[in-house]
């Protein structure tokens, strides 16, 4: 084999690791997996809420809420679509709510130096987390679908709200929680939606059902451009 022959074998060795190494050409929005998911059947842009889960922001009678949305497609039964997105909302929005339950009573922790229910830090976590579960359940009891949204390609989204006046009232009540502590979390309540109220405050600003504001990619995708 000859110069010549070797380098030419080496700059098809090359050529075709390069080749093999190239990165795909990245798909345009309309034609990814979100193309018709965020318009309804008449075109209209979907909800703030469908593109921000779990956002805090104030319902029709302005109190403030945390919210969780859910959302299922592929399925010709109604009534297992809507269990299943209401499930899956609640699911979202037990995620939430606990850890802003758990910030509540290491908050409360910090302040405290032992006590009937504090002691070792070892303890003092595990009561944190145990806690926190038992005001997460209790407080998710009850809470309904507050809105729905259907997509273009039928995909239900709903959403499921717990306003603060509701939450304060049932962990108040909470009579296998100690005394202070369900004061402490009563008291921390309404800073902790009204802190995460403040930082989504433009897409609160969106009355119920009106649609809400989309990022550039996410309006190209649902305008079909």
């Amino acid at each position: 084999m000859n110069i010549k022959q070797v380098v030419g074998l080496t700059v098809c060795a090359f050529l075709e690791l390069g080749c093999a190494g190239a990165t795909p050409a990245p798909i345009a929005p309309e034609g990814g997996p979100l193309n018709g998911e965020l318009v309804d059947a008449e075109g209209k842009v979907a909800p703030t809420w469908v593109t921000a889960p779990t956002s805090y922001r104030k319902d029709s009678e302005d109190m403030k809420v945390i919210c969780g949305e859910g959302s299922i497609g592929g399925t010709r039964s109604m009534s297992m679509a809507q269990s299943a997105a209401a499930g899956r909302a609640r699911t979202a929005l037990a995620r939430a709510l606990e850890t802003k339950v758990v910030a509540m009573l290491k908050d409360y922790q910090a302040t405290t130096t032992g006590g009937e229910q504090f002691g070792t830090a070892a303890n003092d976590e595990q009561h944190v987390e145990d806690a926190s579960k038992q005001i997460t359940q209790t407080t998710l009891s009850g809470t309904e679908v507050n809105e729905t949204w259907v997509s273009s390609r039928s995909t239900l989204h709903s959403l499921v709200c717990l306003n603060v006046e509701r939450f304060k009232g049932i962990v108040g009540g909470m009579s296998q929680l100690n005394e202070q502590i369900r004061a402490a979390v009563v008291q921390r309540a309404e800073k902790a939606w009204s802190e995460l109220d403040r930082v989504t405050a433009p897409q609160a600003a969106a009355p119920t059902g009106e649609a809400g504001t989309l990022t550039a990619t996410n309006q190209r995708v649902a305008e079909g451009e």
